[in-house]
């Protein structure tokens, strides 16, 4: 019989939209052949639909009476003061729900479960009183975003409040990854930092890319002047890596001649749909059916990304699909990726504007990149290659 997994989460991973979401349905679907798996997640989003997709994978789904608060409101500075008063991070104080903590105490009250796995380190405190064997699911260190986050803020309160989340996430997760002996991290780097806070066994299962759905176009059409950048807009990592763009990377691309740049994801802020305030080389598109078209009709994939942690599901979607890709350090950590061969890197906006602009002109030099990337991708990033590390984690978390 297989064993029996209760995954705790925020939400469904459906529709697959985000890097959060595409990592745990993938990993979770390939996992369902190995483990019998439960799910528990807030109302939020568990839609009739959503709940179907993944029952058809072969998991489980229960919804907990309770809803995550909005990111934004006029309660929002009510709930960040009591997250302070609470000395919670407000990502696991806003989280922390009495009705899903009450569902949960019935599944484990009425089921014999051999596994809790916390999809997202947050919701390791409906773990910490619990004698069941655990694993977290780390998918970035998340003291560390907060930090880098606060280091680019230029607003003296919000950077003040940046800060403050800095040093109550490192102390919830230091506390976490004391507490609990197995994790599983999206990078080597990210592992050594967890290894660094107590956990004794932490496993790099590397985030990756279905191959099969992200192909290389049959023709390419691209106009040679032409980006894309694709992500969540409603995540403040990528808001700052397009505002970075425009004010520092585009008068330099457009001083050049014109040019097109799509920016592509769901829920993009008000002051990035102000045409005001927008050039009109950058189209902002919102939520789309699909990525892959319009990754297929960009001459050069960028991600231009001061603020971060993890991997990003983002480039290896584009290497899969054979696009040449501009990005930062920040953007490409945790890949195993060498720069010039796989990836061009470019920090300063001077470097990145001076990238972008040569391989424009050089189409060769773009056909190069993007047989490498897709060979990477076909080597070592497909979802197939990376479950069975997954498996491992949590194989040894039950052993142990």
């Amino acid at each position: 019989m297989l064993q029996k997994a209760l995954v705790i989460d925020e939400e469904l991973p459906w529709p697959a939209n985000t890097g959060k979401r595409l990592r745990t349905l993938n990993l979770l679907t390939a996992l369902s052949q190995s483990f019998r798996i439960e799910m528990l997640v807030h109302e939020n989003g568990a839609t009739p639909e959503a709940r179907a997709a993944v029952k058809k994978r072969g998991i489980t789904v229960h919804v907990a009476p309770s809803r995550i608060p909005g990111r934004s409101g006029p309660r929002l500075p009510l709930r960040v003061a009591a997250s302070l008063a609470r000395g919670l991070p407000y990502s696991v104080y806003s989280h922390h729900q009495t009705g899903y903590a009450q569902t949960l105490a019935r599944l484990l009250e009425t089921n014999r479960y051999d596994l809790l796995h916390c999809e997202w380190t947050p919701y390791a405190i409906y773990a910490l009183d619990r004698r069941l064997a655990t694993c977290i699911a780390a998918h970035n260190v998340e003291w560390e975003i907060w930090s880098r986050t606060a280091e680019t803020e230029r607003r003296r309160l919000h950077r003040w409040l940046f800060t403050a989340q800095t040093s109550l996430m490192r102390r919830f997760e230091q506390n976490v990854f004391s507490r609990f002996e197995h994790a599983t991290a999206v990078s080597a780097a990210d592992a050594s930092r967890i290894g660094e806070m107590g956990c004794r066994h932490v496993t790099v299962v590397p985030n990756g890319v279905d191959a099969s759905l992200y192909l290389p176009p049959a023709t390419e059409s691209a106009p040679p002047r032409s980006l894309v950048f694709s992500g969540s807009m409603d995540w403040r990592a990528n808001q700052d890596a397009i505002r970075w763009f425009i004010d520092q990377v585009h008068p330099l691309l457009v001083a050049q001649g014109d040019y097109q740049f799509h920016v592509v994801g769901r829920s993009p802020p008000a002051w990035l749909q102000d045409s005001s305030r927008v050039p009109s080389q950058i189209i902002v598109t919102g939520a789309v059916d699909t990525v892959q078209p319009f990754i297929a009709n960009a001459s050069v994939y960028v991600v231009p990304l001061r603020v971060g942690g993890g991997s990003r599901l983002k480039i290896l979607e584009a290497l899969s699909m054979g696009r040449a890709v501009v990005s930062t350090t920040v953007g490409a950590e945790g890949l195993d990726l060498e720069p010039g061969i796989d990836i061009v890197i470019a920090d300063s906006a001077s470097d990145f504007a001076a990238a972008v602009s040569t391989l424009w002109l050089d189409a060769p030099a773009r056909q190069r990149l993007g047989r490498a990337g897709r060979a990477r991708i076909e080597r070592q990033y497909r979802w197939e290659q990376i479950a069975p590390l997954q498996v491992a984690a949590w194989t040894a978390a039950i052993a142990g």
